[in-house]
């Protein structure tokens, strides 16, 4: 194999990496601020997806119209859920909401079946198709995009979280939901901001992953790697998801060369467990201490 050709893999497994480092964001935010996981975040992401689908298509508007449409419905979408489903079992204990967003999920999959049908359809791309080659190294216009779109939203993320009163408040709520309370945080509110935040990033995902992989109702499966990705850097750590989420990528990517190419579907399941067994909080987690 040439540098030139692993190089190309390394990128292709980067891009892909970013896709799974936004998904893990997206369950990394809502957990911080809820400490319940929602496994409808894929589904999510994928009605976005149709959401900005339409847009371009029904409506004709151009793609950059059809992403705002996307975010913003899936903003609202997220809004809906948390109000009218999640809030109402706020007393239940997290097992509970975990089965109330698996159950959101196949919700989202058959509605999506009956509006747009269960076929692929082609998504179009902000990227060109033609190669960029870069000495002897050709990349594919769109893994470059997809990196440099997903770092961007990952900064304005740091930028949110660090220099924001909306991103302190989080971090509060994340940290001591009672302590935030007293101090004159509206916890409610941050949980509503969390679930649209969350919604947003994952419909960015969406729309750069769906010209990759084709539009369907079954691209919401995607959550399972963004899950394995979370619990590889160390769930609760964002820069962990990003971290998990890149090492993810390359590895799937490169798996391939090396192994039987069977063996691409089971890499995230076969890292997940080793890095379980080697290290359980994560690569950058930490193991919290708590006296019964």
């Amino acid at each position: 194999m040439t540098a030139a050709t692993l190089v190309h893999v390394v990128v292709s497994g980067l891009a892909t990496g970013s896709i799974y480092a936004l998904m893990a964001l997206a369950l990394v935010i809502i957990y911080n601020a809820t400490r319940t996981l929602n496994f409808a975040q894929g589904d999510m992401l994928m009605v976005s997806a149709f959401f900005g689908w339409t847009a371009y298509r029904t409506l004709g508007l151009p793609l950059w119209a059809a992403a705002v449409v996307a975010v913003v419905g899936s903003g609202l979408l997220a809004l809906a859920v948390e109000r009218l489903v999640i809030r109402r079992a706020i007393s239940a204990t997290h097992w509970d909401v975990l089965i109330i967003t698996l159950g959101l999920s196949l919700m989202f999959r058959a509605t999506a079946g009956l509006v747009w049908t269960h076929d692929e359809f082609p998504f179009p791309s902000f990227f060109a198709d033609r190669p960029i080659a870069l000495g002897g190294v050709r990349l594919a216009p769109v893994s470059l995009g997809i990196i440099g779109a997903s770092l961007a939203i990952m900064t304005a993320l740091w930028l949110l979280f660090t220099k924001t009163r909306l991103g302190r408040a989080m971090r509060a709520v994340a940290q001591n939901q009672n302590a935030a309370r007293l101090m004159g945080i509206s916890v409610e509110r941050v949980y509503s901001a969390s679930w649209v935040l969350a919604a947003a990033v994952g419909a960015v995902a969406g729309i750069l992953v769906a010209p990759v992989v084709f539009l369907s109702s079954k691209m919401g499966i995607i959550v399972i790697n963004g899950f394995t990705a979370a619990v590889i850097g160390g769930f609760g750590s964002m820069p962990g998801a990003v971290l998990g989420g890149m090492v993810l990528g390359v590895i799937e990517n490169l798996a391939p060369l090396y192994l039987p190419s069977g063996i691409r579907y089971s890499v995230p399941f076969l890292l997940l467990i080793a890095i379980l067994l080697v290290r359980p909080a994560g690569l950058l987690g930490r193991v919290q201490r708590r006296k019964v």
